[in-house]
């Protein structure tokens, strides 16, 4: 069933962009000495004024803004408390997602009581174009009884998601697991020995919601590929359970960073909450109440980036 796509309006974050207006006014004025009329006098005393003024506008924006995340971080364990109890919730990471943001939002699940269903690492890679065809050979020897792969789509990230969903997720409508313990076995251990995961042994339980952990991969240049085979990923994955939560820093939000090509993709991203500025506190929680939401058969667009629709889920539901 189709998620109802959330569009609530967003909080009290809008100061977001105050750092970035004081470094637009500071980048300015040091051009300024260059540009015509500044020159030596009146004219540079008055730019360098300005300069100062900029550069403390800046300063104080910084600080306000590591309190004001100090002072988020104080309050989300109590708005998220209890929100996932007995919903087992697996959490996957790719090679440059902080560590930080992993250990805040796996801990921010274990404050909202959700059962911990593992968390399996993305190594480089399995978003390498250099071994796609390798992964796709994989997949298809190793998909569990009765899983089929997309024909529309051959693109390795969405036959890689198809499988691992397949394998890990319950089943949305009987919460029964969609594949046997063995043929799970057998689609870990073997994307594990080929080395396109990892995970420690015994630690995997199928689960009904899973967050996705990128870093901040702005899909330019050689990061490409490797931002349009997460975003496959993400949305074939979520097509094989109750859902996905997808979440990295600000940059993975850019036109083509794998927040950005989900958020566009309005066929196959309709299902998939996104969260963005992952490095904040704020969207750390943002996650979590993600993750109820797509419990509830919703979905959003979360955090800094214009392209968000709120910076979280109202946490009222």
């Amino acid at each position: 069933m189709a998620k109802k796509k959330s569009g609530r309006a967003g909080y009290w974050w809008a100061g977001l962009g105050w750092g970035v207006a004081a470094g637009v006014a500071l980048g300015t004025l040091l051009l300024a000495p260059n540009l015509p009329g500044a020159g030596a006098g009146g004219g540079a005393a008055s730019v360098q004024a300005q300069l100062d003024q900029a550069t403390r506008a800046a300063e104080i924006n910084a600080v306000q803004a590591e309190v004001s995340d100090d002072a988020v971080g104080q309050l989300i364990p109590g708005i998220v408390a209890d929100t996932l109890a007995q919903r087992p919730v697996l959490v996957m990471s790719t090679a440059d997602a902080d560590a930080q943001d992993v250990d805040a939002v796996r801990w921010l699940l274990g404050a909202a009581a959700a059962d911990d269903a593992g968390h399996i690492r993305l190594t480089e890679k399995f978003l390498d174009r250099d071994h796609a065809d390798e992964l796709k050979t994989l997949v298809t020897s190793t998909l569990p009884a009765g899983a089929q792969l997309s024909e529309d789509s051959l693109h390795p990230g969405t036959h890689a998601g198809e499988a691992l969903g397949s394998a890990l997720l319950l089943d949305p409508g009987t919460a029964e697991p969609t594949a046997s313990s063995a043929d799970r076995a057998v689609v870990l251990q073997s994307m594990r020995e080929a080395g396109f995961i990892d995970y420690p042994d015994g630690t995997i339980r199928p689960a009904q919601v899973v967050v996705v952990i990128t870093g901040a991969n702005d899909g330019s240049g050689e990061g490409g590929f490797a931002a349009g085979a997460l975003a496959n990923f993400s949305m074939a994955l979520d097509g094989r359970g109750n859902g996905v939560v997808l979440a990295g820093r600000v940059e993975s939000a850019a036109d083509r960073g794998t927040i950005g090509l989900v958020r566009a993709n309005e066929s196959g991203a309709a299902n998939v909450s996104t969260v963005d500025s992952l490095e904040r506190e704020f969207a750390r929680g943002a996650t979590v109440l993600a993750v109820s939401e797509q419990l509830a058969g919703e979905a959003g667009a979360y955090g800094a980036a214009a392209e968000a629709n709120a910076a979280m889920p109202d946490p009222r539901g």
